[in-house]
């Protein structure tokens, strides 16, 4: 082949590929794909309406339920498969709020322990005189720390899971489990005015044995918190991983770390046993209770049919 009919036939392409650009750059505007366009949303449910109900009644009605409605709080709604809990916000700030009141009691109780600065051991039961007098500041700074751990660990999880906006939304229910927890366990524990372990003997300062904080036994406001923490994570996770192994990993690890929590409570003298193992119950069934009444932001539904099966995904924002 001469140099000549390669130029002949590098220019026939050329000439071809423009005759290409141009046609496709004369193609009608009809020809594009239309962009998506956002669902209307659709009128808010009431009861049925009688047959002969008059249109402005009906529409009467849908303005009562519209205003009716609560206020989802959804930090980011362009992943239908997150957060794993639905926020409101005339449910969960005044919950919040009563929860902050609640926790503040013990702070303002001035009455210090009916036995101070001794008590006698023989008030005790059997398995609460095993641990009556100790003090351990050391066990003290341990319960404290292990409970701060446990709350950046399960923040610092969600963040990489799912993101910084909707891990804050999640931990903030996990955050209401846990207050809720110990609103719980205040009430309880100014009601009881038991006395701490360490007034029954006098390894404590004297100091400690006389103030107020010193009535605070019953129940172990820790234990319920760390084991608030351990629940309510694990059903999140379960929600964000229904299928996974991955849940059940973090609720080993979660009730590992609450049950060192409680346990380092009652090595400084701080609790009883029964404190602390009232407080993993209660901690416990509030942490699954609070998180369980947040519905997800969507629901998993199953799809079925003459060629579709498998599930399927139904948001609610």
């Amino acid at each position: 082949m001469t140099l000549a009919s390669h130029r002949f036939s590098f220019a026939s392409l050329r000439l071809l590929i423009a005759a290409a650009i141009a046609l496709g750059s004369a193609a009608p505007a009809a020809a594009q794909p239309a962009p998506p366009t956002e669902p209307a949303a659709a009128p808010p449910p009431i009861a049925p309406p009688a047959a002969d109900a008059p249109a402005a009644k009906v529409e009467r009605a849908q303005d009562t339920a519209r205003a009716a409605q609560l206020t989802p709080i959804v930090p980011s709604p362009g992943e239908p498969n997150r957060p794993a809990f639905q926020l409101y916000a005339e449910i969960d700030l005044p919950v919040l709020t009563v929860g902050l009141v609640f926790v503040s009691v013990r702070f303002v109780r001035t009455q210090k322990a009916f036995c101070a600065p001794l008590c006698d051991k023989a008030d005790l039961n059997a398995l609460d005189r095993t641990t009556a007098g100790f003090w351990s500041p050391n066990w003290l700074l341990a319960s404290n720390v292990g409970l701060i751990a446990a709350g950046a660990g399960v923040v610092a999880m969600l963040a990489d899971d799912e993101g910084a906006l909707n891990a804050l939304n999640d931990s903030l229910v996990i955050a209401e489990s846990a207050m809720s927890a110990t609103a719980a366990a205040s009430i309880m524990t100014i009601a009881a005015g038991r006395p701490r372990p360490f007034l029954y003997g006098d390894k404590a300062p004297l100091a400690d044995r006389n103030s107020s904080d010193a009535a605070n036994s019953f129940l172990s406001s820790h234990s319920a918190v760390s084991f608030a923490i351990a629940t309510s994570t694990y059903v999140a996770m379960h929600r964000l991983h229904p299928r996974s192994q991955l849940p059940y990993a973090v609720l080993g690890l979660g009730l590992g770390a609450a049950s060192f929590v409680a346990t380092s409570r009652v090595m400084a003298g701080q609790h009883f046993i029964t404190d602390a193992v009232g407080g993993a119950l209660v901690g416990s069934s509030v942490g699954v209770l609070i998180a369980s009444l947040h519905g997800s932001p969507v629901a998993i539904v199953p799809v079925a049919g003459e060629h579709e099966h498998g599930l399927g995904i139904r948001g609610r924002f």
